[in-house]
């Protein structure tokens, strides 16, 4: 049997904003309602540490005060904004029989949609729920799907992912009973968070590289791709799996990428010397 040198993951937790798609979800409906100046500046705050994600979450809701249908716009637009190769390394992960999982500090509607459309089970998607206030719009038509869609933002529920330091408690509570290696991804500070909880944090770079994010990872991906992923999360016993499947483009991309030093920077240079001599004959 093939004796791997680079320890493979089993659970992998994605974030989802600027992670598995370039848009920030909030902001997007920030620019729908014109006020994505404010929003988006309480967002970076947020994401870079300088406040935490506790003390703006209230107030971009009520800033923009959502409508379901501009959520489903949201879903929409994290699809047409996907990072590259996101939905491909999804995929290639399963195949893999990896468990992908989806947290979010994003809203639920617009996350979950996405999530299923990458291929993710809606039961290992976490964002956001909300509250709608069911009587707006033609609150006499209430049962029919055209007025659900006009119900607009009441409140929502207070809990682990609207606080910076929360995303570890939904990890906890997503990895019980499923033993096995964790891994998390994502550019944020609540992200980088959960880095004493997993065995691999990796940040992300490709959308917006965010320098305690940068300075912290145990490694970080800082091209737009999300291919370096998969062999990081597979490492050699996944690539002799994957040869001669659809996936293998995929595979071979990240490992391309995943070896150039400006593409992907190892905190540890003895973590990058054992990833090198595991996939350097590849070329």
């Amino acid at each position: 049997m093939l004796e791997s040198r680079w320890p493979a993951q089993d659970l992998i937790f994605f974030d989802c904003d600027s992670t598995l798609s370039t848009i920030e979800g909030i902001d997007e409906l920030a620019r729908l309602k014109g006020k994505e100046g404010r929003v988006g500046l309480l967002t970076n705050k947020a994401m870079d540490g300088e406040l935490d994600l506790a003390d703006v979450y209230g107030k971009r809701l009520r800033a923009i005060k959502p409508t379901r249908a501009q959520l489903k716009a949201v879903e929409e637009r994290y699809w047409q904004t996907a990072v590259e190769d996101a939905p491909e390394v999804i995929a290639a992960l399963h195949a893999l029989g990896k468990a992908v999982f989806i947290i979010s500090g994003g809203l639920i509607d617009a996350v979950k949609g996405f999530g299923r459309r990458l291929g993710v089970d809606s039961a290992r998607i976490r964002a956001v729920e909300l509250e709608y206030n069911e009587l707006s719009g033609r609150w006499w038509d209430y049962a029919e799907p055209q007025a659900q869609q006009t119900q607009t933002y009441l409140d929502y529920d207070e809990g682990p992912l609207t606080i910076s330091s929360g995303k570890s408690a939904i990890i906890s509570d997503m990895a019980r009973d499923r033993p096995g290696r964790r891994m998390m991804v994502g550019d944020g500070s609540s992200d980088l968070a959960t880095k004493d909880d997993v065995d691999l944090f990796v940040g992300y770079g490709g959308v917006i590289a965010r320098d305690m994010v940068k300075a912290e990872s145990d490694i970080f991906v800082s091209c737009p791709s999300l291919a370096p992923i998969l062999p990081l999360a597979a490492g050699r016993r996944g690539w002799e799996s994957l040869r001669g499947t659809a996936h293998e483009p995929t595979y071979r991309k990240g490992i391309s990428l995943a070896l150039q030093s400006e593409c992907v920077a190892f905190r540890d240079e003895s973590s990058r010397n054992r990833f090198i001599r595991e996939f350097e004959d590849i070329f």
